[in-house]
């Protein structure tokens, strides 16, 4: 196993120091998907199954930063500078990137974060892999999903994302990307860099500011994507258009968002 971005992370305190009124935006939002969610108890898988914890799981800015909270008030100042220079950004030989979170030697509850797990993990698993035993999920309803899916992704009609230059812009990644885009603006340029040279956004999906198009990149192309992104919403028979703007929580740099 080898860090693929070839640095350690541990360095990067700035992900730590949040305004208080984006912490408080995470932490209302994590609240009020654990409420709609309650009910839900959508797979029975074996207490022992890691299976879709590898590959990159993806998250919104709002789960990065109530985890990174959650790491703050849970975690040792020891534990979490393991967790940046032992498994932030390690990935398997074949190059897949592993949750950083997993607790690879646990008999039963794999996740180390378990009360602050993205969306992804609490409704489907991942796409990353398959299952090894036959799983039959309880059915979700898809408003329900999307419901979830709007609290964390969008504030308002306006949905949350991190500008990483004058063109680009992240706004669904894997938790390491996240690390680098918030900490400060040389690891978004190292992060700008990678993209760059790697062609891989890892699954991360990326907003291209000046184009107004989500994408992401594999093998040195960018790659549309329509459904669920999109940078326009129909509201009945009004159709209203996300435009860039700045942010209200935070700084020009910190959560920005389009609107």
């Amino acid at each position: 196993m080898t860090n693929i971005f070839g640095r350690d992370f541990s360095d990067l305190d700035g992900i730590f120091k949040r305004p208080e009124t984006l912490n408080s935006f995470a932490r209302q939002k994590m609240l009020e998907l654990n409420y709609i969610l309650k009910d839900s108890h959508i797979y029975n898988c074996p207490p022992a199954c890691k299976h879709c914890c590898y590959g990159s799981i993806l998250m919104s800015y709002t789960e990065f930063s109530a985890i990174t909270l959650y790491l703050q008030e849970n975690w040792s100042p020891e534990q979490v500078r393991e967790l940046m220079t032992q498994q932030v950004g390690l990935a398997k030989d074949d190059g897949m990137l592993l949750c950083p979170f997993l607790h690879t030697e646990a008999k039963r509850e794999h996740c180390s974060i378990y009360p602050v797990r993205p969306l992804i993990c609490r409704v489907f698993g991942t796409t990353a892999a398959p299952c090894e035993e036959e799983i039959v999920p309880m059915p979700l309803a898809d408003e329900l999903f999307h419901l979830g899916y709007r609290l964390l992704y969008y504030s308002g009609n306006r949905f949350i994302a991190l500008n990483l230059n004058a063109e680009l812009a992240l706004f669904e990644a894997p938790f390491a990307l996240w690390c680098l885009a918030d900490n400060s603006e040389t690891d978004r340029r190292f992060l700008c860099n990678y993209l760059e040279n790697n062609g891989d956004s890892l699954r991360a999906v990326l907003f291209d500011r000046i184009r107004n198009v989500f994408f992401s990149l594999h093998q040195g192309e960018r790659i549309l994507l329509s459904g669920k992104y999109t940078s326009e919403r129909n509201d009945g028979d009004e159709k209203q258009f996300l435009r860039r703007g700045r942010g209200q929580y935070g700084s020009e740099n910190r959560c920005n968002r389009y609107f």
